[in-house]
């Protein structure tokens, strides 16, 4: 992936749960792929597929004190989760018990006993199982048995082979992290009915299309049909239109479809040591809208770091920005504006080599740079302005910027304080 963006700037539960509790809830599993009616899973108990390649358990994200349960690849180094259960309401501090009741209920309780997740109330189950495809499912009891509720039908952020993906469905970015909680970014099914897959920021703006699908691939994703790595189909149906993606099986090493916690959507292979993006859309890391937060200077040649703040601004999270990873907090004055002070404000301008967004709410002729200063400053809503000197436009940018590229000086000013 470095590689890639390289060219292209180039070129442009505890351990031990309290006796009552399992006395409580049942019978807890000690190995094997399945969760009968009755049973429990605690602590450090997890599920194994059949073939060994997925894991089904607890999981607490860098050693955090927020338990979820949720699926891994089983043995590979690097723990990575696939799917999350509770995402939005984790176990504080301890491991819960996910309790299969003996009337097919599936639910998750945290060390006090609260409940705090739980499969549709009108699904019953004889049993859940996870499968060697990464799919979690309550499976009805019957001679023939039928799926319930299958994880593949509630995706978090990762698509694996065989998943139907599509209609309402949506992948949803981690916060960051150390938090599995819904993120900025989406990417689900273009809702207009369009055949194409969409990217989006805080379900509100598009900012990157798949292009249409053409019976092979999607026009702007040609990467998916290189070296027969998946066969993709596109189907519609009564609630939408659905993709699949099936790994080609003489393909070695693992494979997963994910959104990113900054908003790439892309491909990575597991080479037996590490993971290797394959691809990742945008290709322009700086066209993912609002990377960088308020303030933020995105440079998609910086591969160390994608962010900068404006000068006279710093990282609103200090932490997130250090881990290279999250930018979205964005940046904050070093000292507050005064506009509006009663004893005059002591606000003032920088020249920025960032370039503005192109969306501004006002443009006025202004024959100098005064004139355009002074109407910037006398609006307090008013963040940044630029004066075209060939033309004597003035535009006004106001609240907080976003989208901020970094450039060659462009006589782009920037509201800061002198105070």
């Amino acid at each position: 992936m470095d590689e890639k963006r390289a060219s292209s700037c180039l070129s442009l539960l505890f351990a031990v749960t309290v006796f009552i509790h399992l006395k409580s809830y049942g019978a807890a599993v000690q190995a094997g792929d399945t969760l009968s009616l009755g049973s429990s899973l605690a602590g450090n108990q997890t599920l194994i597929s059949k073939n060994g390649t997925f894991e089904f358990g607890f999981f607490s994200p860098n050693g955090g004190n927020n338990w979820y349960i949720g699926i891994w690849y089983a043995n590979i180094a690097e723990k990575t989760i696939v799917w999350v259960a509770n995402r939005e309401t984790p176990a504080r501090n301890k491991p819960g018990i996910l309790k299969l009741s003996r009337q097919g209920k599936l639910r998750l309780f945290d060390a006090e006993g609260a409940s705090i997740w739980s499969v549709n109330k009108s699904i019953k189950a004889s049993r859940a199982v996870i499968l060697d495809s990464g799919n979690f499912l309550m499976l009805s009891n019957n001679n023939k048995p039928e799926t319930e509720w299958q994880s593949f039908d509630n995706p978090v952020d990762t698509l694996l082979s065989g998943m139907r993906f599509g209609g309402q469905q949506k992948l949803v970015s981690w916060k960051n992290s150390l938090d599995p909680a819904l993120g900025l970014f989406s990417y689900h099914m273009d809702p207009s009915g369009a055949k194409r897959l969409v990217l989006t920021w805080n379900n509100s703006v598009q900012y990157w299309k798949s292009g249409t699908w053409d019976g092979n691939t999607f026009s702007d994703i040609p990467e998916i049909l290189v070296e027969g790595l998946y066969n993709v189909s596109v189907e519609s149906s009564s609630s939408g239109l659905y993709v699949s993606y099936k790994l080609i099986t003489n393909i070695n090493g693992l494979s997963r479809v994910f959104l990113t916690k900054s908003g790439d959507y892309g491909n990575a292979l597991y080479d037996g040591s590490k993971w290797n993006m394959f691809w990742s859309v945008p290709r322009d890391e700086c066209a993912v809208y609002g990377l960088c937060g308020a303030y933020g200077i995105c440079n998609s040649c910086n591969n160390l770091q994608f962010c900068s703040c404006v000068e006279g601004f710093t990282p609103k999270d200090n932490k997130a920005w250090d881990s290279k990873e999250w930018w979205s907090n964005g940046c904050v004055h070093q000292r507050p504006l005064n506009c509006g002070a009663k004893n005059g404000s002591t606000d003032g301008f920088i020249d920025s080599n960032a370039m503005l967004p192109n969306d501004y709410p006002s443009s006025f002729p202004a024959p100098t740079k005064n004139d355009c200063e002074k109407a910037c400053l006398g609006n307090c809503s008013c963040t940044a302005y630029s004066l075209n000197p060939l033309s004597g436009s003035c535009q006004i940018w106001s609240g907080h910027l976003l989208n901020l590229r970094s450039s060659s000086p462009s006589k782009v000013i920037q509201m800061f304080s002198f105070e």
